[in-house]
């Protein structure tokens, strides 16, 4: 069955557990010397080589690249003859079953004396909360049955055995030369630390969260550095990372919160996964993420109305069938069909408003709003030493991005920070850049309308949708005016909403500034294919959407 639970797990949990940050695998690759791993879509399974000996640690999925992802580490499958089993779930014990491509069949098979228990159908896998029974597993591996305690020596590699029941009834992790510790299902890794691992899928949660316990128990006791490697969140050094949330489960029904940037939005997208990276670059460990928040352009407070709007009128129109006098029929039809008018118009305006805020946010599937931040801050190039200036930097991206890009520069960003856009202040553009770890950019109060600073003082200026929000002026004056501020030399990159009926005749505007001696003057419209489709840009309310680039 290990075939079928497999392809059934990529279709149906990809669906269930997409753009919520819960699985977050290391690709293929190294950990150190040692220990190398292999990613099957949200899994890992594990390599651990020490005098000239291989064993293999869980054995994943029924996996078709398994064999090609080991060449990847230079690790033949005939050169494992030892496979520790964490537990027999599809995704940890695939590769061992009697269905599949058969690259294990004469390895020794070593898994607790209780977790058996299933392989012989003395008990059955349950999850969803026991309302689910998983498939039995089918192998045929010479079995080593192993006893809470117990130590295993293999050609001088040892292995611990501890048992931590709860995610299934006789889970083990393994301790390899006080050094390494795979933990398999136990624990999760989030943004802010290790939990308890998914709470659907165990036996029993609070038994589990009692094993994590004894488990940190153990090894505070030990007093000796361990890196503690999970089967779909990756590794850490830190123990006080690692167990900093135990008592607390992993909820699997919820968005992750907080949410960790670093997740992929879906795990079974192996795209990331490639030869190359598995040879050239060694796995990093997870650590705390303080997450940036952007935000979002669409206010979440306009859906909200929308949608109470909308249901107000609803009952509007109920309560006027209820209460209306029926000697007024006119009145009352009258009535009726502007509430219900009204009900399915402010309806509709919260399900677009919605798209929009999907499309818009920096943790959803489309990342629309990262895509043209990147791409606009690719534009900006400025020499070491160098100033840039942001207009209009509303919660810090571009600013930030751009500092990215030019690590040797100074950026400013200004803006109004006005009342309609309520969670963009300086305050939080500040908490963005610390929290990407970018030190040269800073945020004060300025108006595009008029600047602050002297002409050409500027090595780089840029703007990501502002001015066609500044009603009562003339963008292409305003355009000046950013211009102004900008020295001889020095590129810019301004990106907004450039409709004929917002900014008039971008064309003449591009050959008047090639006339004043701007070079290398370029209009690239963005919403044909280069941020978004021509269809895409209308209904998101962008069509028009044109950067501006150059230099003076």
């Amino acid at each position: 069955m290990s075939k079928k639970a497999s392809q059934f797990q990529v279709k149906a949990m990809s669906i269930g557990y997409r753009g919520k940050g819960i699985f977050k695998p290391l690709n293929t690759g190294r950990i150190d010397e040692h220990v190398a791993c292999v990613r099957e879509w949200i899994a890992n399974i594990f390599f651990y080589t020490k005098n000239g000996t291989t064993i293999m640690i869980d054995a994943g999925y029924s996996y078709e690249r398994l064999a090609e992802k080991m060449s990847w580490l230079n690790i033949d499958p005939a050169s494992v003859e030892h496979i520790f089993i964490t537990h027999q779930d599809t995704d940890h014990v695939g590769a061992l079953e009697t269905d599949s491509a058969g690259l294990f069949r004469n390895a020794k098979v070593y898994l607790s004396r209780i977790e058996n228990r299933y392989l012989t159908r003395e008990i059955r896998r349950k999850v969803i909360y026991g309302a689910y029974k998983l498939p039995y597993v089918n192998m045929n591996n010479g079995k080593v049955l192993l006893e809470d305690g117990q130590i295993i020596e293999i050609n001088g590699i040892k292995v611990e055995c501890i048992l931590v029941p709860g995610h299934t009834w006789g889970h083990m992790v393994y301790l390899i030369d006080d050094e390494y510790l795979f933990t398999g299902d136990t624990l999760w890794f989030g943004a802010d630390g290790g939990y308890s691992f998914i709470n659907s899928l165990a036996e029993d949660n609070q038994l589990a969260v009692s094993s994590l316990k004894k488990l940190q128990s153990i090894l505070k006791e030990r007093n000796h550095p361990v890196k503690i490697i999970t089967g779909h969140t990756g590794w850490t050094s830190d123990m006080e990372f690692a167990f900093a949330h135990i008592d607390r489960i992993c909820n699997s029904l919820e968005k992750q919160k907080p949410f960790d940037p670093t997740a992929p939005y879906d795990g079974y997208d192996e795209s990331d996964d490639t030869k190359e990276k598995a040879e050239t670059v060694m796995l990093a460990e997870r650590s705390y993420v303080k997450a940036a928040d952007y935000k979002n352009w669409m206010p979440k407070g306009m859906i909200a109305s929308f949608a109470a709007a909308s249901a107000l009128s609803a009952g509007g129109a109920v309560a006027c069938e209820i209460l209306m006098d029926e000697s007024k029929p006119l009145l009352k039809k009258a009535a009726k069909t502007a509430l219900n008018t009204s009900a399915i118009a402010f309806g509709a305006a919260s399900v677009w408003c919605t798209i929009l805020y999907n499309a818009f946010s920096y943790e959803g599937k489309r990342k629309l709003s990262k895509q043209i931040i990147d791409g606009t801050a690719s534009y900006i190039h400025i020499p070491e030493g160098g100033r840039g200036l942001d207009v209009g930097c509303g919660s810090g991206a571009l600013s930030i991005a751009a500092a990215k890009a030019n690590p040797k520069s100074s950026i400013t960003g200004i803006d109004t920070w006005g009342p309609e856009y309520a969670s963009f202040n300086q305050k939080r553009c500040e908490e963005n850049a610390a929290a990407e770890g970018v030190s040269n950019v800073s945020f004060q109060h300025g108006n595009a309308i008029k600047l602050d600073f002297e002409d050409e003082t500027f090595d780089a200026v840029m703007s990501n949708y502002v001015y066609h929000n500044i009603s009562g002026h003339d963008k292409q004056q305003l355009l000046r005016e950013t211009l102004r501020v900008l020295k001889k030399g020095g590129t810019f990159a301004i990106h907004d909403i450039m409709s004929k009926a917002r900014y008039g005749d971008m064309e003449k505007f591009v050959r008047e500034l090639r006339e004043e001696g701007y070079e290398e003057v370029h209009l690239i419209h963005t919403d044909n294919g280069m941020f978004m489709s021509k269809k895409e840009g209308i209904f998101l309310g962008l069509s028009g959407s044109a950067l501006l680039m150059g230099k003076k």
